[in-house]
């Protein structure tokens, strides 16, 4: 039975740690003793290869409410690194109308080791939602001249856009004596963007206003049979009416 030996090391700055063991041993070297040591060496290693950040540009449409929301990978690109990402984050995630056109963003990637990466990405925001037109009905009157006027106003029901609307417009606004009784408008709501939408109104144009009736006298002579006749023509003195006036009627008209 061999004797304990010591293994002899030699120290440098990495930690040693040996295990013994006893016991025989059948070597063929004159050199090995029964006993031996198994010296155990450690090393620390650490990541210091950073990220390689790649990103890719992006449409987005706004949502109803006028708002759309991107997750960081949807800009990544293709990054990658040695051993992985671990986080994607973007400085900027949430869009809004005021935010339609294109929108530089900042992406940033991380290893587990706490390297990062960064890159930018234009987040190009559309809104492609249209509004909603809603009409009202609307009685007009004639004025004295015989024409009546409204505006997108009167019309309007409450129409409404995810981000705002900036026009409204109707197909006819200025009404005339022709236009008596009931019509049909189009008011055209559009937003910023382009996007537009319709509905129909029913105009009713009414002639409230009552013609002047101007008499003049007139002498008739009685016929040969001892009549005479007159028309209602032959007393007007100039009646005037905003639309004209269609009928001249006389309590009388026969004399003898």
């Amino acid at each position: 039975i061999g004797q304990h030996h010591a293994i002899p090391t030699r120290h440098t700055d990495d930690d040693l740690s040996a295990a013994w063991q006893s016991g025989d041993r059948i070597t063929t070297s004159s050199e090995d003793g029964d006993d031996y040591a198994v010296v155990l060496r450690s090393f620390q290693t650490s990541d210091t290869v950073a990220p390689t950040a790649v990103c890719q540009n992006i449409t987005v449409s706004l949502d109803g409410s006028g708002q759309v929301t991107i997750a960081s990978v949807d800009v990544d690109g293709g990054s990658t690194d040695n051993l992985g990402i671990v986080s994607y984050v973007v400085n900027d995630s949430v869009f809004d109308c005021n935010d339609i056109g294109s929108n530089v963003v900042l992406l940033t990637v991380s290893d587990a080791a706490g390297n990062t990466d960064l890159c930018n990405a234009a987040v190009t925001v559309q809104d492609n939602t249209a509004p909603t037109a809603l009409c009202s009905d609307l009685s007009v009157y004639l004025d004295g001249s015989g024409s009546a006027s409204i505006t997108t106003g009167d019309v309007d029901g409450g129409s409404s856009d995810n981000c705002s609307i900036s026009s409204l417009t109707l197909s006819n606004s200025s009404f005339s004596c022709s236009d008596s009784g009931s019509n049909t408008v189009v008011l055209t709501a559009t937003d910023g963007s382009g996007n537009s939408d319709t509905c129909e109104a029913r105009i009713t144009v009414i002639d409230s206003v009552t013609p002047t009736a101007v008499c003049q006298s007139v002498t008739v002579y009685l016929n040969s049979s001892g009549s005479a006749s007159i028309t209602g023509g032959d007393i007007d003195g100039g009646s005037s009416d905003n639309c004209g006036i269609t009928t001249y009627a006389l309590d009388s008209s026969d004399f003898d």
